[in-house]
């Protein structure tokens, strides 16, 4: 090799060399260092482009094994997550949220256990000195865990661990729906903000009806838009079975056919009325709640006791005063701001409304859309209060969440991805506008992270609960079979409207059976007439109730025995002085 070395023999060894010959050989030399240098340097160069190229190879390799996988990987993680729901010791002080809720649906579970698995005549615990038949929705979740009770025995996980089942199969349908409707990376997003979002994540894990009737809601609308899409008779009755499940178990998801009268509008024109596959649809989705709901008004009118479905005892409506009330308005928006859209999602659904609007696709989603509005408006005093009743409103969220920053990242690229040495730089490339909208979309999706975390830190946290706390000394001082008078503190009438107030907290965690008394009927007659009906016992936890109602003190001083804990302890125990024989248990058909 030609070298700095070589050329200085040649100035010592031949000392005839002539001066052009060593010009000649100088220059030479200068151009084969100057070319050595290049050489090194490019040599350098080479050997960091391939190790960056190996480090962009590796990490776009590993991301797409993720991209391609991520459906399954988000739907194990969504379950993973739920577990600690199914068994964290929840009893160890009371259901944690929705207490009223769940516990009247355990009490149900646990009488079918009881009493005989009576499907039709499904019974809770507050219906006096009856058996306690209740006009309610169809209990199909409480009778299937009910069954497992056979097995395991009465565990309160098992229903919940049944609510986990539904949960994860409605996972599932909702990516096959959003797989039919949107491109595979906003399938990808959607999927992962319909598992996580505040509200599913609330709600999919309890002891309820949500997440049953959730299910064959969605699995209602996926196979009835691919019989719009593919007319296979098998996909419609499919459809109307899972319709039917639907109202069946929460008679609200009636909404649904709003939505599939928009589609056969789009499709069929006023033609979809000449079509006997769809009067058989509409036969098959309806009449077994027709039919159920009859039987459950009869229920009603043979033993009074109601959810409120039908008739009596609560309403859902009073339409006029909510829709003129701002209040109603702001309260619906802020639950779903807070608990559907978890702050971060607005944005992007609000581009994927944009997205489809445009191209008018998917138009599932503004149908949807639309009908969740008309749901809100239809039912307005629950939906201005009950997070639970807006769980139908996650998936078209999830859906516009997907296409908006499926919109977004379209359009700012995902080479940041390769670029992890220089993402500041990489984003300096970008334009002002895009810019501002990548970093909105990265806040955005820090708020949901955090809303989501911080609900899924109060599902695990467990906190005093004083029914159920009380509702263990009543069953350490209370016989089995005597019945009971629990004071709650709602009343039966609500603003002029028929309220659900009866408290199931105390009846359920102690099994015992009775009656409930509203906050508006705290009178000495009320609590007579009970006791002259068999009632033995009369238990307060919140004691404004009797600091208002000094005539009721003073009956109960002058006629019962107080064997609580007392006031000071947010459990009094009244034993009234003379009892009532009864023959009958409340819980017994």
């Amino acid at each position: 090799m030609f070298n700095r070395h070589n050329l200085d023999k040649i100035y010592i060894e031949d000392d005839v060399l002539s001066m052009t010959e060593c010009v000649v050989a100088f220059s030479a030399y200068r151009v084969i260092a100057e070319n050595m240098k290049i050489y090194e340097e490019t040599t350098i160069m080479s050997q960091q482009l391939d190790t960056s190229s190996n480090l962009s190879t590796r990490v776009g390799t590993t991301l797409q094994f993720f991209y391609r996988r991520a459906p399954v990987l988000i739907i194990i993680f969504g379950v993973i997550v739920r577990l600690p729901f199914v068994f964290i010791p929840q009893f160890s002080s009371g259901f944690q949220h929705t207490a009223w809720r769940q516990t009247d649906t355990a009490s149900i579970a646990h009488n079918f256990w009881e009493n005989g698995f009576r499907l039709l005549y499904p019974q809770i615990n507050w219906g006096g000195n009856g058996p306690g038949y209740v006009e309610t929705e169809f209990q199909l979740f409480p009778f299937l865990t009910a069954q497992l009770y056979r097995v395991f025995g009465e565990q309160i996980w098992l229903g919940l661990f049944v609510s986990l089942l539904f949960a994860t199969a409605t996972f599932v349908v909702f990516y096959a729906l959003a797989r039919k409707l949107v491109p595979y990376p906003a399938a990808v997003v959607a999927l992962l903000f319909f598992v996580f979002t505040p509200l599913n994540l609330r709600y999919s894990v309890v002891f309820m009806p949500e997440p049953t009737a959730f299910f064959f809601y969605l699995a209602a609308l996926y196979l009835f838009y691919r019989w719009i899409n593919e007319e296979r008779l098998g996909l419609l009755l499919l459809a109307a079975v899972s319709t039917a499940l639907a109202i069946l178990v929460k008679p609200t998801t009636i909404h649904i056919g709003f939505i599939f009268l928009l589609m056969l509008l789009q499709k069929y024109r006023l033609r979809a009325l000449t079509q006997w596959q769809i009067w058989l649809f509409a036969v098959i989705a309806l009449l077994p709640g027709l039919a159920w709901y009859l039987h459950a008004r009869n229920l009603y009118l043979t033993y009074g006791n109601t959810f409120g479905i039908v008739s009596g005892g609560d309403s859902k409506f009073d339409n006029l005063t909510y829709w003129t009330s701002p209040s109603f308005y702001s309260s619906v928006a802020m639950i779903d701001i807070q608990w559907v859209f978890a702050f971060g999602g607005v944005v992007p659904f609000a581009i994927g409304i944009v997205w489809a609007w445009r191209k008018r696709q998917p138009m599932l989603l503004l149908y949807g859309s639309v009908a969740q509005i008309f749901y809100y408006l239809v039912i307005p005093r629950y939906t201005s209060f009950a997070l639970y009743y807006h769980i139908f409103s996650i998936p078209f969220v999830a859906l516009g969440v997907g296409l908006g920053l499926y919109w977004l990242y379209e359009k700012v690229g995902l080479d940041w991805l390769y670029e992890i040495k220089r993402p500041v730089a990489y984003l300096q490339t970008m334009k002002p506008s895009m810019r501002l909208l990548y970093l909105a979309s990265i806040v955005a999706l820090l708020l949901v992270f955090i809303q989501t975390l911080r609900v899924y830190r109060s599902n695990v946290r467990t906190y005093d609960q004083p029914l159920w706390s009380c509702s263990q000394h009543v069953a350490e001082l209370v016989p089995e079979e005597a019945l009971i008078v629990v004071s709650v503190n709602s009343p039966a009438i609500d603003d002029g409207v028929a309220n659900n107030y009866q408290e199931p907290n105390i009846f359920y965690y102690s099994n015992r059976y009775g009656w409930a008394l509203p906050a508006d009927q705290h009178s000495p007659q009320q609590v007579a007439d009970f006791h002259e009906q068999g009632a033995d016992y009369f238990i307060v936890v919140d004691h404004s109730m009797l600091f208002d109602s000094a005539d009721l003190q003073a009956y109960l001083d002058t006629n019962a025995r107080q064997i609580g804990p007392g006031a000071a302890q947010d459990c009094s125990i009244y034993h009234f002085e003379h009892e009532h024989v009864h023959t009958e248990n409340a819980g017994n058909s």
